[in-house]
């Protein structure tokens, strides 16, 4: 999305930004500080877009940053004739007519920063490369496991400060395509299964970036993304394609995984 929003608002100038009710839940969770800052981002060109894991930064040519982050909704951008959504979490107006809303499904951060609050920020100053990144080597990869030796695989991958991007639907894919039980501590993985989860990490990233998103996802123009999830929610109780035993669902860490009981083994 990040790269949809650099192509199409880049230059806009926001002249307007309406907090509807359901807003409310954002600030209240210090997620959202519109409410307080949003005159440091009005009237003033947005000079560039970018993303970093699960984090996108608008900023602004006053050097102020408009950080959007953890989003689990989404963002639609709108023509200037086009019919206000009945319900939205925020609206903001441009100067020539169109408009971009945002509506929540759970939660996500929209917080005005200096380059300094940014740098500071807990999450979005702390974001380790991407999956993406011509940086991301195996090298650098198996640097982060053999510092987390005593620590379950899923959570390791699930450290944006080491990893940025890697969302718990896109983990259960990796692992499952590793065959590597999400509860297997980093110690007991030998040089093969590290080599096999870079791997998977790579070109399961790749193909969601080239698909816009898993099909749970839009864009922004509201278009669900094509990259289907192998393991989620749809796949509980069906046959592993690989072996034909049942795919289970397990809570790790606070969040669902799922799996093959007979190809994931701990």
């Amino acid at each position: 999305m990040s790269l949809q929003m650099e192509k199409t608002l880049k230059g806009k100038v926001i002249t307007q930004i309406v907090l509807g009710d359901s807003s409310k839940s954002l600030i209240k969770q210090g997620m959202c500080n519109l409410n307080e800052r949003s005159g440091e981002i009005l009237n003033t060109p947005l000079k560039s877009i970018k993303n970093q894991g699960k984090w996108i930064f608008l900023e602004f040519k006053n050097g102020k940053f408009l950080l959007l982050g953890e989003i689990i909704g989404k963002f639609i951008y709108h023509l200037e004739n086009d019919h206000v959504p009945s319900k939205f979490h925020i609206l903001f107006k441009f100067q020539d007519g169109t408009f971009l809303t945002f509506h929540s499904s759970l939660y996500a951060f929209l917080l005005v920063a200096d380059k300094k609050q940014l740098e500071e920020h807990k999450y979005a100053g702390n974001q380790g490369l991407t999956p993406i990144s011509g940086e991301f080597t195996y090298d650098y990869f198996a640097d982060i496991l053999s510092r987390y030796k005593n620590r379950g695989i899923k959570g390791v991958l699930n450290l944006q400060s080491e990893i940025s991007g890697l969302g718990n639907a896109y983990i259960n894919d990796i692992l499952y395509q590793a065959q590597i039980h999400p509860k297997t501590k980093v110690y007991a993985l030998d040089e093969d299964k590290k080599k096999k989860i870079y791997q998977c990490i790579i070109s399961t990233i790749n193909q969601a970036v080239k698909n816009r998103g898993s099909s749970s996802e839009y864009d922004l123009f509201g278009k669900k993304g094509n990259y289907i999830r192998i393991m989620d929610r749809k796949t509980e109780n069906r046959k592993c394609e690989r072996c034909g035993v049942k795919i289970v669902k397990m809570n790790v860490l606070g969040s669902s995984s799922y799996l093959c009981p007979e190809c994931q083994k701990l």
